[in-house]
């Protein structure tokens, strides 16, 4: 009864140290360089961290354009002399230019180094709109037409030939802007990070 109870004591400790050994050559295995799961986790970090959901403002551009509309009161596609609207309106405002966040693409490549590919430039809006009416014309008979739409005159101010062209004309800017916004990112996470950029 001895030796049986010393023979399962002996089974018991060896199961125990062969558990224990498999669970140490598991441990070492998956944590073997914890610096390897630090570096990690800061890759992916800075992964999100660019690659962001939302639209990103690298510009703001002071806009002043200037509205020139008439219309006429019409009879069978005739205009009626002396019923012409003429409006020249000055239309100001801060154009919002910048990228869309999620098509921003990051490749790590090796070495603590990042490929931060740029998307398109886009228009993302405007905002401190303001409408001034610098000169009106109007003929004798000017009250028996519509009054001129500011919106619609807006519009056209807005128009997409106007957003590339805003855009056209400050790429040089937009250049310089993005790769400043990013690694100010960047180095909030990790300084000695090295960001390259590529455009569309």
């Amino acid at each position: 009864m001895k030796i049986y109870k010393g023979l399962l004591n002996t089974v018991g400790v060896l199961l125990l140290m062969a558990i224990g050994g498999v669970l140490a050559l598991a441990t070492a295995h998956f944590y073997s360089n914890p610096f390897d799961l630090l570096s990690q986790k800061r890759n992916t970090e800075i992964t999100h961290s660019l690659q962001r959901e939302e639209q990103v403002v690298l510009l703001s551009l002071g806009v002043q354009e200037i509205e020139n509309t008439s219309q006429d009161k019409t009879f069978f596609d005739f205009k009626i002399p002396g019923t012409t609207r003429t409006s020249h309106v000055q239309f100001s405002f801060d154009a919002k230019v910048g990228i869309e966040g999620e098509d921003v693409k990051v490749e790590e490549a090796g070495n603590n180094r990042y490929i931060v590919s740029i998307p398109e430039f886009i228009f993302i809006g405007h905002e401190n709109l303001n409408v001034k009416l610098i000169n009106e014309e109007n003929g004798v008979l000017s009250w028996v037409t519509p009054d001129i739409d500011q919106n619609e005159m807006l519009q056209k101010v807005l128009s997409d030939e106007l957003q590339d062209e805003h855009i056209e004309k400050n790429e040089d800017t937009l250049r310089e802007q993005a790769p400043s916004f990013y690694k100010r990112i960047v180095e909030g996470i990790d300084p000695s990070a090295t960001l390259e950029f590529k455009y569309s």
